[in-house]
């Protein structure tokens, strides 16, 4: 599965790019493969010798039982 931020790159002069891997919970990888994903306001910052993931918006998946969830957690 893919997700790019398209209007990143109408925004901003993107000079280089990577492709990482992230880790998530067995619902947001469904929450993002129904589509309730936001990258908008998201970027990529380094913590110690790792990037992280920081304010990516994952839908809370509508099946999930959980009830303390963070759409916005930082994500490594």
């Amino acid at each position: 599965m893919k997700i790019v931020n398209k209007k990143a790159y109408h925004n901003y002069s993107i000079e280089d790019s990577f492709e990482a891997g992230i880790v998530l919970t067995g619902a947001e990888v469904k929450s993002i493969k129904s589509g309730r994903c936001n990258l908008s306001d998201a970027y990529v910052k380094f913590m110690g010798d790792e990037l992280w993931l920081v304010n990516a918006d994952i839908a809370k998946y509508t099946h999930d039982g959980s009830e303390d969830y963070d759409s916005r957690r930082s994500r490594k």
